[in-house]
């Protein structure tokens, strides 16, 4: 099992989409407001975790699920606990969603409390508080499952998951498959007559016709939510990936280190022309030699690739995202925009194809399309959909075409409580991503107007047919989410500080406050400023960095 783990995808896609049978966007408060949110969230969950029935009181073994709610989200898994229930009657499965909206700063919370009630979470937005307090799936993942005929591992596929390769440590559970790619209104490229572009200056020129033609080219959220956990934060990873995949070659295992396996660390050689060739399966990354990489200063955040990727985003955002309006749009305005048709592309993940399909529907039927918040779009249209992958950057420091996040998704993690009470919820985690689990939670979600992210991991699951039909029509390019391929693309680490300065800075360059070199000396400020705590998450010390070859001890 440890040879498998090894060769797990590494990498969390940074936004908070939803977990399990039900898709959403989600995000954290602006940095000037996050200090009352924390306040406000820390008393909410005093307040549930006052309110919920104990053990004790309610006779009956309790589970708590919190993660984000969404459309859908709350029908499929009241329906995965109640046939859960049905099978284990001494246990009361308490589905707890929240908010999207700081939700980061809530899980947060929740992982640095004494007492939580929740047990299962979003994972992926608890940063480095979930460090040492969530339970590693990677002890379980051999484990007969009372609800398939083999182990949990053998329910869904294990290869797809999100391991830590500093500690080998898998906390986080993805049961979709997820791709990042651009949606654009079909009819109106046809009225313009433009194409889908294959290339940034393309894009360039795409907008500048566009709006020419009287249309906002982008509807793209310019808000601190988008480039902390939305879509601009995924343009930073996607594009600084093309400046930075020769970083393999120096953080790569080599012979004699602890983590070298010479069964593919020892045949591997880097071709950037293949997008999967720095897959995990296909080497090993040695997480001391990658810090140790940049806190030496190998490699930078202020980069002659990486002043290219940020001059081409200067040449698109605010411009053609809405101008001024840009900073001030957050995702519903967004999607408002381009439901109007009023802007004319879009990014999205995969499962936006799958929305629109239903929210076209709903208008075809006298219904309405609505915002994350249950608010109506006043005077949205219908039209055909296109998409299109990443386009490609070209330039000085460019070294390999764009690819995109194609990841597993989902994030459900574990807060541990204890062995006895560790090994409940994982028995019904179990359930939950058996195809039985699986199953329900996805037909109930649809039922209710939910949405799936994109192929089921778990094996034997089956989408209807015209949904399946929708994803089968993406190709995949390559993910840029794998081990520490994009460690320097939003500053470093996972912390909120690192992405709020981040946030800062890139938004003075794009309003044309600094200049291009200054961002890239602040974007290297804010590395050199966080590595060490970005280190330490990964259980990296200082001197560990001294004989990248031991495994790390983190002193």
């Amino acid at each position: 099992m440890k040879k498998v783990l090894a060769v797990l995808i590494s990498g969390v896609l940074a936004s908070s989409l939803l977990a399990g049978c039900g898709q959403d966007a989600g995000g954290t408060a602006p940095a000037e407001t996050e200090s009352a949110a924390q306040q406000d969230e820390s008393a909410a969950l005093e307040a549930s975790e006052a309110e919920e029935p104990t053990e004790e009181g309610s006779g009956k073994k309790t589970i708590t699920v919190s993660i984000q709610t969404g459309t859908g989200v709350q029908a499929g898994w009241d329906a995965v606990a109640a046939a859960y229930e049905e099978k284990n009657p001494d246990v009361d499965v308490i589905i707890d969603l929240k908010a999207a909206d700081g939700y980061d700063q809530w899980v947060q919370t929740a992982f640095t409390s004494e007492n939580p009630a929740a047990d299962i979470v979003n994972i992926n937005l608890a940063g480095d508080t979930s460090t040492g307090k969530a339970v590693n799936f990677s002890d379980y993942i051999d484990n007969d499952s009372p609800y398939s005929d083999g182990t949990w591992g053998e329910q869904f596929d294990v290869a797809q998951q999100k391991v830590d390769m500093s500690t080998g440590e898998m906390t986080a559970l993805s049961l979709q498959s997820v791709q990042v790619v651009w949606l654009y209104n079909q009819s109106v490229f046809d009225e313009v007559g433009v194409s889908a572009p294959e290339t940034w200056d393309e894009l360039i020129d795409v907008c500048k016709k566009l709006k020419d033609a009287g249309y906002q080219p982008i509807a793209m959220p310019g808000d601190y939510d988008s480039f902390y956990s939305g879509t601009m934060g995924w343009l930073a990873q996607v594009y600084a990936d093309q400046t930075t995949r020769s970083m393999v070659e120096k953080n790569r295992a080599q012979e004699g280190d602890y983590c070298y396996d010479p069964d593919i660390d020892g045949v591997w050689e880097y071709d950037p022309s293949d997008p999967w060739n720095d897959d995990a399966a296909k080497l090993t990354q040695n997480p001391g030699r990658a810090f140790a990489n940049v806190k030496d200063g190998v490699y930078t955040g202020d980069t002659a690739g990486m002043k290219t990727v940020w001059k081409n985003f200067a040449e698109v955002f605010p411009e053609y995202a809405g101008g001024d309006a840009f900073f001030g749009t957050n995702a519903d305005g967004a999607k408002t925009l381009f439901y109007q048709g009023k802007a004319a592309m879009m990014v999205n993940g995969a499962w936006g194809i799958i929305d629109f399909m239903n929210d076209m529907a709903a208008l075809e039927s006298g219904g309405s399309i609505e915002t994350s918040d249950g608010e109506a779009i006043a005077d949205a249209i219908q039209f055909d959909l296109g998409s299109f992958n990443m386009p490609s950057m070209e330039g000085e420091g460019i070294e390999a075409k764009a690819r995109t996040i194609e990841v597993a998704n989902g994030f459900l993690g574990v807060i541990s409580k204890g062995q006895e009470h560790d090994d409940l919820v994982l028995d019904f985690l179990m359930f939950f991503s058996s195809k039985e689990g699986q199953s329900i939670c996805i037909e109930e979600s649809l039922k209710a107007g939910g949405n799936v992210a994109g192929s089921s991991l778990v094996y034997g699951v089956e989408y209807p047919e015209e949904i399946q039909n929708a994803f089968s029509n993406l190709t995949f390019i390559g993910n840029v989410q794998k081990d520490f391929n994009n460690l320097l693309a939003r500053g470093i680490g996972e912390s909120a500080e690192t992405f709020r300065d981040f946030y800062q800075y890139s938004y003075d360059y794009l309003s044309g406050a600094i200049t291009v070199d200054e961002w890239a000396e602040k974007h290297e400020q804010n590395i050199m400023n966080h590595v060490l705590d970005a280190m330490a998450a990964k259980g990296v010390g200082e001197s560990d960095l001294a004989n990248p070859q031991n495994e790390p001890t983190g002193n």
